[in-house]
This record gives structure tokens, sequence and C-alpha cells, in this order.
């Protein structure tokens, strides 16, 4: 019973905070869109909760594994705060690690280490009620898609209705960034780290308070998923240069892409500590070392540039097109198959189907972000995963960046025949 209350009151509590909240109410939608999506959005934490509750997946499961070990955590805090909070830069190792190596690494812990100290902080205002966690982190996590709603509603005149599915109804992103884990806080980061780059652009001036935000945020970013703070540095660098130079941006793009293909494959060059491409293969390595129903049987990927080249086409199969429809072993891969058809069936049709829709200065360039980021991560992604359960669950993060270009082909094709 006391359970039951707890949740209750944090969820009327901070669905009250968010219908309040400036920031929220500037999408101009109305208490009851915002009351419902984020109801959505805890129902579906709850679904996750139980779903890795089950015997079949609880043994291996790092939501029930964080909440556990952030037990002991909230009484270190409550008895040592300030040993609680060094405890976070601390590793028990001779050396920090290298960044993006998953074995014996300061860095690699610290993405667990964020969320267990995260949830032994709300496990103090909710008595270790993992249920109500469930409403304060999704609290955290609904301003990243309120974010992004804001910044495609203030460039583009979209179909409100798919504006909100594109960002807020995806199941696949609804699923898995609303548990108790990495992914909610990683899309809120990027999202929010977006809406503030974006109105220092519309105002044309650096503004220190929206930078010291996105700092901050790149730091969570970092801590988080290092290789995506990275992507969306130089992203953000290619959303400015269209931006700002708009009649140059085949220029601009082609030379992004060449320069940012030869530091990869000559970093190994300068030394061996960054060399980008072992990384990689070490990484898929990792993935491959696991056992799993999704497994999928790739080519053997080596440390040169014609490997990576002939791998190319499995990579984008991995992240574009997986799972197919044909692997499709239980209703939980329905969405995520559907959400790829869907996809598809627009860029398809919006090749054959001509729209007189033509993009400004400003939103092509944010378009060009979306494009960049999105697939970037996903190549990335499509090298290093090999399971095609997993590729649902990294891609999930950048679906909404993805699907805004799309929003914008239905949304004209819509105005084109629905009349």
């Amino acid at each position: 019973m006391q359970t039951t209350l707890i949740f209750i009151f944090y969820l009327v509590f901070f669905t009250w905070i968010l219908c309040n909240t400036g920031f929220i109410k500037r999408t101009g939608l109305n208490k009851w869109w915002i009351i419902g999506l984020f109801a959505l959005k805890v129902f579906a934490g709850i679904v996750y909760g139980w779903f890795y509750q089950q015997p079949a997946y609880f043994a291996t499961s790092d939501t029930w594994h964080f909440f556990e070990l952030s037990k002991g955590e909230t009484d270190w805090l409550l008895h040592d705060p300030l040993a609680f909070f060094k405890d976070i830069f601390m590793y028990g190792y001779e050396r920090s690690g290298n960044l993006f190596v998953g074995e014996n690494s300061y860095w690699n812990d610290l993405k667990s280490n964020v969320i267990i100290k995260l949830l032994a902080i709300c496990n103090v205002l909710t008595l270790k009620n993992y249920y109500a966690n469930i409403v304060l982190f999704n609290f955290l996590f609904f301003f990243g898609p309120v974010a992004l709603y804001r910044v495609v509603k203030n460039l583009f005149e979209s179909n409100r209705l798919l504006l909100i599915a594109g960002v807020f109804l995806i199941p696949s992103f609804i699923f898995w960034c609303s548990g108790i884990h990495k992914d909610g806080l990683i899309f809120s980061s990027a999202a929010v780290i977006v809406f503030h780059f974006q109105q220092q652009l519309t105002e044309k001036k650096i503004l220190w308070p929206r930078v010291a935000v996105m700092l901050l945020l790149f730091v969570v970013l970092f801590a988080l998923r290092n290789f995506m703070a990275l992507l969306l540095a130089g992203s953000l660098f290619a959303w400015l240069m269209c931006f700002l130079y708009s009649q140059q941006k085949k220029i601009i793009i082609a030379s992004i892409v060449v320069v940012s293909l030869a530091t990869f494959f000559l970093s190994g060059k300068i030394s061996a500590a960054v060399d980008m491409p072992q990384y990689v293969i070490e990484k898929q390595s990792e993935f491959k070392q696991l056992s799993g129903a999704s497994s999928i049987d790739v080519p053997v990927l080596e440390n040169n540039l014609w490997s990576f080249v002939t791998f190319l086409p499995t990579a984008i199969d991995i992240a574009l097109f997986r799972p197919h429809v044909t692997e499709i072993k239980n209703i939980s891969y329905v969405p995520a198959a559907a959400e790829i058809i869907l996809f598809w069936i627009v860029v398809a049709a919006s090749l054959v189907i001509r729209t007189k829709t033509k993009y400004s200065d400003r939103q092509s360039a944010f378009i060009i972000f979306c494009i960049f980021f999105s697939f970037s991560f996903l190549l990335l992604a499509g090298y290093t995963i090999t399971f095609s359960g997993a590729i649902v669950r990294y891609k999930a993060i950048v679906l909404p960046f993805l699907f805004v270009p799309v929003i914008q082909k239905l949304s004209a094709l819509m105005a084109r025949f629905v009349k």
C-alpha cells in the first residue's frame, strides 16, 4: 500500500510541475496533451521494468541490477554524502583506462555509475521504490522530446499530430527511453543541447547561460556515451557551417565527410591510443562474445580501409534495415520492424511523389544536422553491433532525429492530398 501511495504522489506531483513549467508550456500543447504524453512515458517505464523482471530476463537485467546496487549507495549517501559524491571520480584500476575500451576502464564503468548514483539520490525521495523512481527518471527524460518538439515547431510548419507522433510516440523510442537506464538521459541531454544551440542560431549571438547548459549536458552525455558526444559535436559544427554559409552547403558537407573519414582512418598513425578503427573492431568483438537468439553472422572486420569498405553493406543493413521481417521471433520485434517499413515507405513516396516544399536556409541546415547526426550514429552502430535485438535499442535514441525529415515529407504529402 505504501509503495502505491508513494508512486501516485510523485506521479501527481511531477505531472503538476510539468503542466506549470514554462519550458513545457511554450510547446503550445495544452495540459491534457502534457498529462497524456507524460503518463504514457511513465507507463512505458513500468512495462520496461516489468518486462525485465520476468525470470527469462531478470538475471541479466541492468535496470534491476542498478536498482539493487543503488540501495547500498543510498545508505552511503545518507551516512557520508561527501564520500558518496567523491566516489564518482574514483577508480580501482592502476590507470583510468582508455576512453573507448570496455574492460578495466573508469570511463566504461562511469556509464553505469552515473545511473546508480542518480538512482541512489532518487531513493532518498521514494524510500527505495523502483516504480516511483520511474516517475522521477521520466520527469527528467520528458524534457528531451519537449526540447526537440520545440526546435522542429520553431523551424517548420509541420502537421501537429505527425510532429507529436514522430517526436514522442515512436514505439521503440518510448520503450527504451522510458525505462531506468542510460538511454532516456542520453537522448534528453542531446535534445536539450540541440535546443539551446538552435536558440542561439535564431538570435545570431552567443548566449553564455545557454552555453553553460550545453557544456554541462555535454559532460553528462560524454559520461554516458562518449562517442555519441563526439558525433553530436561534429554534427552541430556541420549545422553551424551550413547555417552561416548556406550557399556552399554541398562543399561544406563534402569537406566534413572527407575530413572526418581521413581523421578516422589515419588516427592510428598518430598514436595507438587514438586508433579509432581498432576501437570499432574491439567493440564489435565484445558483442560477438555475447550469446543471444538474434545474433547476426557478420564478416570479419580488420584494421584497414578495404575491410571497412567491404563491411559497409553489412553495416548499412544492420543500421537501417534490421530487424528484417523474416527475423521476427516474438511480438517485441513487430514495432521496430514496422518503424523501418514506415520510414522507407515515406522515403520512397517522397522520391516518387513530388511536392512543392522548398526549405529555407535555416530549415535545410537543421535537416542536414539531423541526417548527419542520426546516420553517423547508426552507421557506427552497424559496424559494432552484431545482434538484431540490440540494434533496436541502440538506434531508438536517434529515431526522433531521423524522423524529422520524414515528418516534413509526410506533412507535405498530407497537405497535398488531404484538403
